[in-house]
């Protein structure tokens, strides 16, 4: 693979892991919202932790595609 392949390759996937991480933290925000009463918050929250994991989707397809 020519180097920048793989620099966009190894970029794609520390953002596809990265992501995933600040989805778990939203959703952990979220459910404390969720137990302060919060729940228009928790929903927003959990909205947002919905379209980080279809960005996710897309940005692995990307990926997958680089690698073919």
């Amino acid at each position: 693979m020519e180097p920048e392949m793989m620099k966009l390759d190894t970029l794609l996937d520390y953002t596809i892991k990265h992501n995933s991480e600040h989805a778990e933290e939203l959703r952990s925000l979220a459910q404390k919202a969720k137990e302060l009463g919060k729940t228009a918050v928790y929903d927003e929250l959990m909205r947002g932790v919905e379209q980080m994991n279809g960005a996710n989707e897309t940005l692995a397809a990307a990926l997958r595609r680089l690698r073919e």
